[in-house]
């Protein structure tokens, strides 16, 4: 590795020859991006401390796609076929927190038990009790009757949203039922959601 001093307009600067560099401890400068060892991050610890504050590294950043899919949490799974073009799913992930949002639309829909739920999130939730987020329902299409989803909640320690629906059929008497299975309508182009959220994850 060749080490070339840089003078120039009143600044000193250092150019490396070399296409990587590392320096102690896992740090290491490949073309023009910095990697981090695994478990490491930036460190805000010189900053002032918020009361309940546990940790303050940020060591994790992506983003990716993942795919939706309609399932129970506890029975049996729907058969399910989905439009490819129109199922998808993307995430970004800074620190412990995800940002997910996606759309869901079916051809056809048969059988299955239970609570209706948005499986094959990226991540986790938190462990823990009372970790609850909740998932904004923007857009929703051709479902059963008056049992389409208003909003979403995603709880702690899972993979999946919950989805609810209004108490009633008069939507303004409030919102809190989970959907059922039974809910999903058959046919093509049934079953249209559009959605996004924020949880944390450990």
């Amino acid at each position: 590795m060749a080490l070339t001093k840089v003078i120039g307009a009143g600044a000193e600067g250092l150019t490396l020859s070399s296409t990587s560099l590392t320096v102690a401890n896992g740090l290491t400068l490949t073309d023009g991006n910095v990697t981090l060892a695994s478990g490491h991050g930036i460190d805000f610890a010189a900053n002032s401390s918020a009361s309940g504050m546990t940790s303050e590294l940020m060591n994790d950043y992506e983003i990716g796609s993942w795919t939706p899919t309609y399932i129970v949490d506890s029975g049996s799974n729907p058969t399910v076929s989905y439009n490819a073009a129109s199922t998808v799913g993307f995430y970004a992930k800074i620190g412990a927190f995800v940002h997910v949002q996606g759309r869901i639309r079916t051809t056809a829909t048969s059988g299955g038990s239970g609570n209706l739920v948005i499986g094959g999130l990226p991540f986790g939730s938190v462990t823990g009790s009372n970790e609850f987020t909740t998932v904004n329902i923007a857009f929703s299409n051709q479902w059963a009757a008056d049992n389409f989803p208003v909003g979403g909640y995603i709880p702690p320690n899972q993979s999946h949203i919950f989805l609810v629906k209004g108490r009633t059929d008069d939507h303004r008497q409030g919102k809190g039922l989970v959907i059922s299975v039974t809910s999903l309508t058959d046919g093509t182009n049934k079953n249209d959601l559009l959605f996004s959220g924020t949880y944390r994850t450990d």
